[in-house]
Parts: C-alpha cells; structure tokens; sequence
C-alpha cells in the first residue's frame, strides 16, 4: 500500500506537470502559427512594394530618358542659329566692307562682344549635347588607330593663346616610340582640350606639364596626365567635381567660368574607350589629372582569344 500510495502521489505530481508542459506548448503552437501569419502577411506587403518599386523604378527610367532625348532635341536645334550668329557676326567683324560704308568702331567692338558670346553660348550647347548623347546611348566612337603625340600637338595649338594671354606656361614631356591608341580621334582631342582649358583656367601663376607614356602595370595602355601649378581640389571636393554642372568652387562669385561639365563628359569618353580617368591633387600644390587610353583593338584581342582557347580545347581543329 505504501509503494502504491508513492505511485499515485508521484502520478499526480507529474500529470499536473505534464498538463502544464501542454498548456505551455499549446501557447507555444499559438504564437507560432500567428508568427507564420505575421510572416506571410509580411512576404505578401513585401512582394507587393517590390513590385510597385520596380514599377517607380521603370517610370523614372522613362522620365529620365525623355529628359535627356528632349535636351539632346533642344541643344540639337539650337546649334543651328547660334552657327548663323556667330557666322555673320564673323562675316561683319572680317569685311565690313561689304555693307558699303565703313562701320564705326564702336559697332565693330559690339559685334565681336556679339561673337564672342555667341561662341561660349555654342560651346555650352555642345557640352550639354554631349552629355545628353552619352546618357541616352546615342553617343558612337569612330574608332581608329590615333598618334597621341599628335593630337597633344593639335591641342597645344588651340589652346596656345588662352595661355600666352595669361603668362602661364605649356610644356609636355612624351616618351619616344609610342605605339598608337585605338579611340576616336575627335573625342580623344576633345578630352585633352577640356583639360587644358580647365587647367589653364585655374592656374595663376606657374603653368600645366602634359605627359604621356607607357603605364608600367598594363603594357597595352598608355597613360595621358595633365599638371598645373594651380590651386588645388580639397579631397571633400575631388568626387563632387566629376559630377554634371559641378565645380570645385560652388559659390556664386566664384572667378572662374566653365558650365562644370567639362570633366563630366571626359571621364564618359574615356570609360566608352575601355580606358579610366583620375586625379590626384593636394590644396596649394596643384591638380594632376591622368586617363588611360588602350593600345590595342579589343575587338580583335576578343577574337584572337576566342580562337586561341578553340585552340586549346580542340585538339583535332586544323584551323
């Protein structure tokens, strides 16, 4: 009687505690399966606001192409009267003769001021153009072999007065026997220009040094930089001044023109290229920016390679 008088004691203890484990499991279960329905409702709203995302994500990738069709459209009809102002202004300035008496001087004054204004308006228009044209795909390369000795000389003869004008000096320092770089021989121009300008007009005193050479890491690159004297770019500033209408200076008074899309456009060239560009500067020591350029056709290197590893993987090809 007393073994059977411990069972039932030890039988009631632990069923009390076994109804209690249950109860606890139950709940247990119950917060389980509304956490599964907190979780599917959850998975539902989040599918939902990835669909509406992709959906906000389509809209403003259609805003942002017909914002840039319709400046690319704009800045295309622009180009032309600006072409006829600035003609005739030029025709007038040259031969005022042809409009029978002589003008007088202070008309003259008037219409280069006219042309004057009328070029820095056209060049404008044809950065804003450039940049439309990239962003929407529009934008081709007529890609061939280019002397970059050669398009640095064309580009000192351009640049040539802006820095007499100023006492700056221009000097370049070029590795003998480079080979040819395979771009677009008017964008490649186009970038060095931009740099010089934009150097030329930075720099106060001292001047810009162009040099050009074989980059030691990649045998297949050459590497173009242009350092000045100038000022400086504060490293906050370095990555700002990349971006569409951005300078380094953003106050209002700032002394120095330029529309801040200069750099913009160069670095989309030279990345169109299978190039990169880059600057390093340091405030009061001046601004070192370099690109690189390849010096071999990648569609041909993609070819030869393809070839090559049907080559290797082949045994039986004759080819």
């Amino acid at each position: 009687r007393r073994e059977l008088q411990l069972l039932v004691q030890w039988s009631v203890t632990n069923g009390a505690e076994v109804q209690r484990k249950l109860g606890a499991m139950r709940d247990q279960r119950l917060e389980l399966e509304q956490s599964h329905a907190d979780l599917i409702h959850v998975n539902r709203e989040l599918k939902r606001l990835s669909e509406r995302l992709k959906v906000m994500g389509r809209i403003a990738e259609e805003a942002r192409q017909a914002k840039t069709e319709f400046v690319a459209n704009v800045s295309h009809e622009l180009r032309t009267p600006l072409n006829m102002i600035i003609g005739f202004a030029d025709i007038i300035a040259r031969s005022p003769h042809v409009y029978g008496s002589r003008l007088p001087p202070s008309l003259l004054t008037d219409i280069a001021a006219i042309r004057r204004n009328a070029e820095h308006l056209s060049s404008l228009v044809n950065d804003v153009l450039d940049l439309s044209q990239v962003e929407a795909g529009r934008m081709a390369l007529s890609r061939g072999w280019v002397e970059v000795p050669a398009l640095i000389a064309d580009a000192f003869a351009i640049v040539a007065s802006l820095y007499a004008s100023s006492g700056l000096y221009l000097r370049s320092q070029i590795e003998p026997d480079l080979p040819p770089v395979y771009g677009d021989e008017a964008r490649i121009r186009q970038v060095i220009i931009n740099l010089l300008g934009n150097a030329g007009r930075f720099t106060e005193h001292g001047g810009v040094t162009v040099s050009c050479g074989g980059n030691p890491g990649n045998s297949r690159e050459l590497i173009i930089s242009v350092a000045d004297t100038g000022p400086g770019i504060a490293e906050k500033d370095q990555q700002r001044i990349f971006e569409p209408f951005q300078q380094a200076d953003v106050s209002t008074r700032r002394r120095h023109g330029g529309s801040g899309l200069g750099l913009t456009i160069s670095k989309q060239f030279i990345e169109m290229h299978g190039g990169s560009l880059w600057l390093t500067s340091q405030v009061g020591a001046g601004t070192t920016i370099s690109f690189s350029l390849p010096t071999d056709n990648p569609d041909l290197a993609a070819t030869e390679q393809a070839h090559s590893l049907r080559r290797a993987l082949v045994a039986d090809d004759e080819t």
